[in-house]
């Protein structure tokens, strides 16, 4: 479930872009819930749930956020694991035309590049910042696929742990790695009310900027400070001393 405060009429994420002025919008994944078809899903509330609802705010989303880039999350990696795994053709056919349908509202919206979740094929890069759903989610999630994914002296940016973080990785040639927070409504998530790792979740996103031609780039968190508050940059300045 979207957090109101970010994605609502007026949410953060609409003022931060109309100020921001991206050039290119990559979106993390996890755009939708899924939770019906997750593995192991049973007779429970969530295995109740209807696509529909989950699927026209995802498809909303889409229109408003314009992404030039989609990356699959582990959620929408659940109609894929249906697709290949379920017993019943029923199954197996509606997870097909799902996926389609997902796909084509993300071209509609101006994706041009769509990854799947997979460890080795869901990477984009832009110059030397690299971009994944997320494969890990222990404490050092960031550092571990940072030295994975980043290239030496470059960036990666992640999701899925839902955690707001920076790490300046350990390896030759530097880098540092980023975990880009999330905009779901945390509170209305039963399932991690009991697990103590919810307290370093935050609700954010990643911004910067990146120059492919000298592979120079600069990554930002932004992030909600307190109720209904938020710190973004503007715009940025490219500044050289001379020489």
């Amino acid at each position: 479930m979207g957090d109101p405060d970010v994605l609502g009429k007026n949410g953060a994420l609409w003022e931060f872009i109309k100020d921001f002025r991206p050039d290119v919008r990559v979106c993390l994944g996890d755009a939708m819930d899924v939770r019906s078809l997750r593995r192991g899903v049973g007779n429970d509330a969530e295995s109740a749930e209807s696509l529909n609802g989950d699927f026209d705010a995802y498809s909303s989303f889409m229109r408003r956020f314009q992404p030039d880039v989609y990356l699959w999350g582990n959620h929408e990696a659940r109609i894929d694991h249906l697709m290949s795994s379920s017993g019943s053709a029923l199954v197996r056919d509606y997870c097909f035309d799902l996926k389609e349908k997902v796909n084509r509202v993300a071209r509609k919206a101006g994706a041009k590049t769509i990854l799947d979740y997979h460890a080795e094929r869901g990477v984009f890069r832009l110059g030397p910042v690299a971009m994944v759903h997320g494969y890990a989610h222990s404490e050092r999630a960031t550092a571990e696929q940072g030295k994975h994914y980043a290239d030496r002296g470059g960036a990666l940016i992640h999701g899925h742990t839902h955690t707001l973080a920076q790490v300046n990785l350990t390896k030759h040639g530097g880098g540092a790695a980023f975990s880009a927070g999330c905009m779901c409504q945390t509170e209305a998530m039963s399932y991690a009310a009991s697990r103590l790792a919810t307290s370093r979740w935050g609700v954010g996103w990643a911004c910067g900027w990146v120059d492919t031609n000298t592979n120079d780039w600069k990554v930002m968190l932004v992030h909600r400070i307190s109720k209904n508050r938020w710190v973004w940059p503007k715009d940025l300045k490219v500044w050289e001393s001379p020489k």
